[in-house]
């Protein structure tokens, strides 16, 4: 028993260290070296350039914005508000901005004369029957039902310029839950009475979050009268015409065909529709 306890006690009190041996090999080091620069590669390029493997990824962001327009416009002889030009409601992180309006006064549902001028017909049902066009006789108009009188939307309108005045309150957060960590574009400098009063410059205020529509328009290079008066692709062209209004005008065609109409087309662009049965 007592030597037990003691071989225990030299053991303890024992040191041990490693012994190295040195190969003084060529081949035998290059090998050594070849693995060693494997190995540091694999780290470098794949699991820390690559995979990103020293990285934490939060998977849980919260982020949200919120917009709100202001300013007052005067348009068809009357006011205009934030309820009147701005779709959708305030508070989405998209909006859009009204510069036109085209009334319409007396429309209810039913059966009338299109225009040809306009798409806005596309929303509507084509009857086959052929009406006489009241500035000209041998020009035939489809009937259409739906909405009417029939929108015309080649009607010149003044855009209503006011809106280079409006302004646009923009407020974003994003928050990192897994970090605790949230961020906005509101500073701790920014004061209440400084967001109310500033509008945003690049140089003068580049942290103020409201921001001018028509200096937005001028830092893209813009302004609100050419964004008004630019007409879409297809837009107030006649259904003669290619692209966006060329499915319309085949559909045209058929219930034509299936009323016994014959389809021809002028040489401005009108449609000429001459029925088998009818002079």
């Amino acid at each position: 028993m007592a030597s037990k306890v003691s071989g225990c006690i030299t053991d303890f009190f024992t040191y041990e260290t490693t012994k190295s041996v040195v190969v003084k090999s060529w081949p035998v080091g290059v090998i050594n070296r070849i693995v060693q620069l494997l190995i540091i590669t694999y780290f470098v390029c794949w699991v820390f350039i690559h995979e990103k493997a020293y990285q934490v990824t939060d998977t849980g962001i919260e982020s949200s914005v919120m917009t709100k327009v202001k300013g007052f416009g005067y348009h068809h002889n009357q006011v205009m508000d934030v309820a009147d030009y701005v779709f959708p409601s305030q508070g989405a992180a998209v909006f859009c901005i009204m510069t036109k309006l085209i009334i319409t006064k007396n429309q209810s549902q039913g059966k009338c004369a299109e225009c040809w001028h306009s798409r806005a017909s596309l929303g509507c049902a084509i009857t086959g029957i052929c009406l006489n066009s009241s500035s000209n006789s041998s020009v035939g108009i489809c009937e259409i039902e739906g909405w009417c009188p029939a929108e015309n939307d080649s009607i010149k309108i003044k855009p209503m310029l006011d809106v280079k005045n409006f302004t646009i309150f923009i407020k974003n957060s994003i928050r990192f839950p897994l970090f605790n960590v949230t961020r906005g574009n509101f500073p701790s400098s920014l004061t209440s009475s400084q967001i109310r009063s500033c509008n945003y410059h690049p140089v003068n205020s580049p942290l103020c979050p409201i921001f001018r529509v028509g200096d937005v328009l001028n830092y893209t290079g813009q302004d609100v009268a050419s964004l008004a008066d630019k007409v879409l692709p297809g837009k107030g062209a006649p259904r003669g015409d290619r692209g966006q209004t060329g499915s319309h005008y085949q559909e045209t065609e058929d219930m034509q065909r299936k009323s016994g109409t014959q389809t021809d087309e002028s040489s401005d662009g009108c449609r000429i529709l001459a029925s088998s049965h009818n002079n």
